[in-house]
């Protein structure tokens, strides 16, 4: 039984130093909330760039799908021929 104390004695001496302090604990925290800080921080950029693209990609098909006036009638081509020149007078 005392060897049995002594085996838990020696395990606990091998953990203890291992084991987490409260500063370690408190820096973890830190640490953690400066990630979470970084992903609220990219959450909201990429729901802003979202709003944007899909706003961007809205004007695009909405002007894409406009109807495209046409082009006012051709003018006829007229084309105009000189005169004919008058017939020669007999000479008297």
């Amino acid at each position: 039984m005392e060897d049995d104390w002594k085996i838990f004695a020696a395990r606990m001496e091998a953990i203890l130093p291992t084991l987490a302090t409260k500063a370690d604990v408190e820096a973890l925290r830190a640490y953690i909330e400066s990630i979470r800080a970084d992903i609220a921080r990219w959450t909201v950029a990429t729901v802003i760039g979202l709003f944007i693209g899909f706003g961007g990609l809205f004007m695009a098909m909405s002007n894409a799908l406009k109807p495209v006036a046409a082009p006012p009638p051709a003018q006829p081509i007229v084309i105009y021929t000189p005169a004919p020149p008058p017939p020669p007078q007999p000479q008297k």
